[in-house]
């Protein structure tokens, strides 16, 4: 049994995955262009996109965000705070990320429709002729292009929705679940290598 449990702990620790991030001020977490309290402020750009890049470093696993700040920033209240604001706007960037795909294959499956329904009408009015041929034909000029892009670009959008935006739906889920931790350092020691 014990054997078990150390196998299963060390999977989960290896499972882990630890982002460390060094700030000076909660303005390097929040922006500082935002005059609202700290728990209304939006949260910076650069610092997201550095959460990104180290994400791209370390794709697997679940994350523990350690944010090592100076001492005089160490409040619980602030801690519980800014964890709860990070994880709601991950959150709210995941649910915007998982609409606009959504969104995306909505569009594709409309593509389809329109461009099965426009091969169909023409096939249908050239196998039982129910309009003269040369309507057949002026139609055929406008359907069969239309009809082909549609099904083909909707196929598109259903099968390889942007990556771009699967794999940042993928990271802001990540974010949203993610431990955040504080480690605090003394003014002049020096900061953590990672």
């Amino acid at each position: 049994m014990k054997e078990k449990i150390n196998k299963e702990t060390q999977q989960r620790i290896q499972d882990l995955r630890e982002i460390a991030v060094v700030i000076d001020t909660w303005d390097d977490i929040f922006s500082d262009f935002d005059p609202r309290p700290l728990n209304e402020r939006t949260v910076s750009g650069d610092f997201v996109e550095e959460l990104k890049k180290r994400y791209r470093e370390t794709r697997k696993g679940e994350f523990v965000i350690v944010i090592y700040a100076p001492i005089s920033l160490k409040n619980k209240e602030s801690e519980q705070m800014v964890a709860r604001h990070l994880k709601e706007h991950f959150h709210h960037s995941f649910l915007q990320k998982k609409k606009i795909i959504k969104r995306i294959r909505i569009r594709g499956a409309i593509f389809v429709g329109v461009g099965i329904c426009s091969l169909g009408f023409l096939t249908t009015a050239t196998y039982f002729k129910f309009l003269s041929v040369l309507a057949i034909e002026i139609m055929a000029i406008i359907l069969m292009p239309l009809g082909w892009f549609g099904f083909w670009e909707g196929l598109s959008k259903l099968i390889d929705t942007s990556p771009a935006f699967i794999q940042e739906e993928i990271l802001f889920d990540k974010l949203s679940r993610a431990t955040f931790l504080f480690k605090y350092i003394e003014e002049g020691v020096q900061e953590p290598q990672r």
